[in-house]
């Protein structure tokens, strides 16, 4: 059978895109490179000290109001991501700032209590303990203790 050279390239389109959405769907967030839409925590807000880092909440505006949220990069000899969410009126948390499916960012959903990938798998964790509810992620996400001293956020990190 012959097959003119517009056939050929129309059946050659569409079998691209079935492959690459094939790859898209399989790979989810492996693929598709994800930011977040986080605020990022001004480098004269925190810290790095040993194991501690420390965040001083009056420079860190993202994290002031309830509902909102920080991220940080700490550019040591492994490149450490935290989010830092303020979930209730004087509580916080901090977790890797990595989906554990393709070390994606991470948003954080105040109104839904999660952390979602913020790449196409759309891998959901609970705020309360990190753990999966849904998506191509098998596992929860790193959980950094932390304590309040004055208008000091205190994360451990090792």
């Amino acid at each position: 059978m012959k097959t003119n050279r517009r056939d050929f390239l129309k059946t050659m389109g569409i079998a691209t895109v079935c492959a690459c959405t094939g790859l898209a769907g399989f790979n989810g967030c492996k693929m598709i490179k994800g930011v977040s839409s986080t605020a990022v925590i001004p480098e004269d807000s925190y810290q790095l000290a040993g194991n501690l880092v420390t965040i001083n909440l009056t420079k860190a505006e993202c994290l002031k109001q309830t509902g909102g949220a920080g991220k940080i990069s700490l550019k040591n000899e492994d490149e450490i991501k935290i989010i830092v969410v303020h979930h209730q009126p004087g509580k916080y948390k901090a977790f890797s700032d990595r989906c554990t499916h393709g070390g994606r960012e991470l948003n954080y959903m105040y109104s839904d209590e999660i952390l979602q990938c913020s790449s196409f798998g759309r891998s959901t964790f609970k705020l309360s303990n990190g753990q999966v509810i849904k998506g191509p992620a098998e596992g929860p996400l790193a959980i950094y203790p932390l304590q309040i001293v004055d208008n000091t956020l205190i994360l451990t990190i090792a």
